[in-house]
């Protein structure tokens, strides 16, 4: 897998482009979690078994989950009995005793940690200040098995993560998060005063937007302090995007920075177009959660065209208004809002509607580098936007053209 270019801030975590399968439905996800872990092996194996009448052990049954949510919910508990179990044989707080435990790699980096195709740990640092390393601990397997994959593409991996701590005797596992998407793990401080905190960044869908979730260590166990796809949380996260965790000059929690590409949503671009905008969020903490500060977004001509869309998306004539030259825009040398807003209502009525625009890709026609356009089923109108050259943008000119409805 390759990776996006990296920022040059410290603290940054850089998203992937996902290789095939990352548009795999989580209900494949959950419907393989159903069987059995070919990496596991017998090393692995479990069984609960009870006394029967013949002397021989009898399997126990368990009840069938209701739900793939569930069954995924069921299995992961399942795992970390089995890496439990295999962690307690170890009696020394050194990671080459649990890679061999575990018959895992030890990794060099966070990044190697989360690249790697196969069963792997990696240090983390010492969490809670008690003198030993806390490991993260990945445990991988084909999404499809048997001839479940008919594309002949290679199968993307499912993983599992888990934090291993030492509780001075020995090791003891909790449960971090399992999916099947890049991932990238981070260590942040200062969230929590006296200790640091796991930040598991996941890049959902074909976009790789990045989600963020902020573990705490606690009686030597993971728990989940704050996700960013909670119901109540405010975060957005952007296309082909960026998480960066940064150190405030005035000191405290670290600020959460979100970049990427924006979806505006009022106008649509090409996903791998040349077109577009990027946006940048800042949030902070707020001892709880992390609440939006701050957005920016490149000022360039497909954000002042949002804008301009947008405002009168609202019948906010006067914001619409300050976004263009009057004079020029008009064509008139005594621009008034009251004019601005008679011609919008009488040569652009679309604007005022529910409409959603579309943004044409440059082509060979300069005049068509910022074109965009509307289709519906009984028309089909192309717009052609004119700007001033200097860093404003304004809006100079727009000339509407009707072709025929496809």
């Amino acid at each position: 897998m390759q990776r996006r270019g990296s920022s040059a801030r410290s603290h940054s975590i850089r998203p992937w482009s996902f290789a095939a399968g990352l548009e795999l439905a989580w209900l494949v996800f959950f419907t393989t979690a159903l069987a059995p872990s070919a990496c596991a092996g017998e090393r692995w194996k479990v069984t609960a078994a009870q006394d029967s009448p013949g002397g021989a052990a009898k399997a126990q049954e368990p009840t069938p989950p209701s739900t793939p949510r569930q069954a995924a919910t069921a299995r992961f508990d399942e795992e970390l009995a089995r890496v439990q179990a295999a962690v307690s044989s170890v009696h020394t707080p050194d990671i080459a005793a649990l890679a061999k435990a575990l018959e895992a790699e030890a990794a060099n980096s966070n990044e190697d940690f989360a690249d790697a195709p196969a069963n792997s740990l990696v240090a983390l640092g010492d969490l809670d200040a008690d003198g030993v390393s806390e490991i993260a601990f990945k445990q991988v397997e084909p999404a499809f098995t048997g001839d479940t994959n008919k594309s002949g593409a290679a199968a993307p991996l499912t993983w599992q993560l888990f934090l291993l701590a030492w509780d001075g005797a020995q090791w003891r596992a909790s449960q971090l998060q399992q999916g099947f998407e890049p991932f990238e793990l981070r260590v942040v401080s200062s969230l929590v005063p006296g200790a640091r905190q796991i930040a598991l960044v996941v890049f959902a869908g074909a976009r790789a937007i990045p989600f963020p979730a902020i573990y705490q260590l606690k009686d030597h166990a993971a728990s989940l302090l704050w996700d960013s796809r909670a119901n109540d949380s405010p975060y957005e996260g952007y296309a082909d995007g960026q998480v960066e965790f940064r150190e405030p000059q005035s000191g405290g929690a670290p600020e959460l920075i979100a970049t990427g590409r924006a979806d505006p949503g009022l106008i649509q671009f090409a996903k791998d177009g040349e077109r577009g905008f990027e946006a940048r969020a800042i949030y902070v903490w707020d001892g709880k959660s992390y609440l939006p500060s701050k957005t920016e977004c490149s000022d360039n001509e497909d954000y002042r065209l949002y804008q301009f869309i947008s405002a009168l998306h609202l019948h906010d004539f006067r914001s619409a208004y300050a976004l263009i030259d009057p004079a020029k825009f008009l064509k008139t040398d005594a621009p008034s809002l009251e004019v601005f807003r008679k011609q919008v209502e009488d040569s652009w009525p679309e604007f005022l509607d529910d409409e959603i625009f579309e943004a044409r890709e440059p082509g060979a026609n300069a005049a068509e580098d910022l074109a965009f356009e509307l289709n519906s089923e009984d028309k089909h109108y192309v717009y052609h936007p004119s700007f001033s050259a200097d860093s404003k943008h304004l809006l100079t000119a727009l000339e509407r053209r009707q072709e025929k409805a496809e």
